[in-house]
């Protein structure tokens, strides 16, 4: 038999399989095939769809579903507005759970989840599992579990998983340990590899945290809004060292701060506005004497301190900060340090080609209170320069090198606009890339798009 009879022979085989397992992805209806959606999934396979009709589900089969480690989508046929899952508040119910080892090809889209009462994820729970949730609205769930940190989540509870969580609104959710009431993102000890995702998603006006990353858990936090949680927006706490950034996120108006990393944490944020936060110490971002924090290309604006640090509040023994390319404008501390405090025992805090202008702390270093070592301010435009900071170079401890003192003159810093005018002697200095007032929109066919993201595509 000649080579090319094989070759079509091969190709007829492998096309016959194809068509067969084509055919054995089924839709499933509901309600009209299958009662409720748990009968649903009881009645799938591997690769099939279980297709929900808009209308209101609760009671047994359609709260507490789990999806017993099928690799399905459940979908709803016209969006989750039109479909939702009412729990009722009643005590140990939730939405979905997740604790089969479901893979990201285990989909759940398009459902408003609300009203779950349970110790963890009041909405939805995960654990040793990575679903992916898409276009969903997680709303007015509670977990009621309140013993330790890695209690909470609110909206969603996610150990150990991979899970993809985006296009989704987590919404009005409460925890009673204020442990991420919108989400509570936590992972193994000393497993870096548990890496969940939150992309393109809004979590507001949580009660707690809105999102609270714990032990060594490796989030990836990008294109997301967090405002007007009760607690901080995001929290990165007891080991969560994260190797991925916070990137491309508005985080405002959270009641108690904008961004904290402590008990030997990591975080990387970069090209996020963080603004209208209000907190005791570091409006903004705050950061304790045993974590790593690195903040580059953006804008801390108009948050307030109680106390110390306004924009932010660097608290250092063993860990160490760097903050480059960023604009520090308009934030309030109390005490000291409108702009940065920053208080460096046994490591380093470095601020390089970034602005740090027109902030206020009651006449009490108003753009930058530094103490301790070993500090270095690089390239940098600072109101009221050396005089300002109080402090001399000494070229050892306190190095600094390079700054000017000159109006940065932005295009509209009272409208959040910290884009800088043609002629600015701060040119090179700031975000280098178009974020915060400067989140300017560009066309991209219909769609409006950060310039961030188009800088990337």
């Amino acid at each position: 038999m000649s080579g090319n009879k094989i070759l079509a022979i091969g190709i007829f085989i492998l096309c016959i399989f194809s068509v067969s397992y084509i055919s054995f992805a089924a839709v499933i209806n509901v309600p009209a095939d299958q009662a409720t959606i748990q009968a649903g999934i009881d009645a799938a396979n591997n690769g099939d769809t279980v297709l929900v009709a808009e209308g209101i589900y609760t009671g047994d089969g359609n709260v507490n579903v789990n999806f017993n480690g099928k690799q399905i989508t459940v979908k709803s046929r016209n969006g989750a507005k039109a479909t939702i899952i009412d729990c009722k508040n009643w005590a140990a119910t939730r939405g979905f759970t997740f604790n089969n080892n479901e893979t990201n090809d285990s989909v759940l889209d398009g459902f408003t989840i609300k009203n779950g009462f349970h110790e963890l994820g009041g909405g939805i729970y995960i654990n040793d599992a990575s679903p992916t949730i898409q276009n969903c609205v997680i709303t007015l769930n509670r977990a009621v579990a309140k013993n330790s940190k890695s209690d909470g989540g609110g909206g969603i509870y996610c150990f150990n998983s991979d899970a993809i969580i985006t296009t989704s609104k987590i919404i009005d959710n409460s925890a009673n340990s204020k442990h991420g009431g919108g989400v509570l993102l936590t992972g193994f000890t000393n497993n870096f590899s548990s890496q969940p995702s939150l992309i393109d998603c809004i979590i507001t006006k949580n009660n707690g945290d809105g999102v609270f990353c714990y032990d060594d858990v490796n989030p990836v936090i990008d294109d997301c809004t967090i405002t007007q949680n009760s607690g901080r927006g995001i929290v990165y706490n007891s080991f969560a060292r994260g190797k991925n950034p916070i990137s491309n996120c508005r985080i405002e108006k959270n009641s108690s701060g904008g961004v904290e990393c402590s008990n030997y944490s990591r975080i990387e944020i970069i090209e996020c506005l963080i603004s209208q936060n209000t907190a005791k110490l570091g409006g903004g971002i705050y950061c304790d004497g045993s974590s790593i924090i690195g903040v580059y290309e953006s804008i801390i604006s108009r948050n307030i301190a109680t106390q110390d640090g306004g924009g932010i509040y660097i608290f250092s023994k063993w860990g160490h900060a760097e903050i480059s390319n960023c604009t520090i404008s308009q934030n309030t501390a109390n005490a000291n340090g409108g702009g940065i405090y920053a208080y460096i025992e046994f490591s380093f805090f470095t601020l390089s080609n970034s602005i740090v202008w027109g902030n206020n702390a009651n006449g009490k270093r108003d753009e930058f209170a530094g103490i301790g070592r070993i500090i270095t301010v690089r390239s940098c435009d600072i109101r009221n320069g050396l005089e300002g900071i109080g402090i001399q170079p000494d070229g050892q401890w306190f190095k600094y090198e390079n700054n000017i003192d000159a109006d940065p003159q932005f295009v509209d810093a009272d409208r959040g606009d910290f884009r800088l005018k043609l002629n600015s002697p701060a040119s090179g200095m700031g975000p280098q890339t178009n974020v915060g007032g400067a989140l300017n929109v560009a066309p991209v066919g219909k769609r409006l798009v950060k310039w961030a993201k188009i800088k990337r595509e």
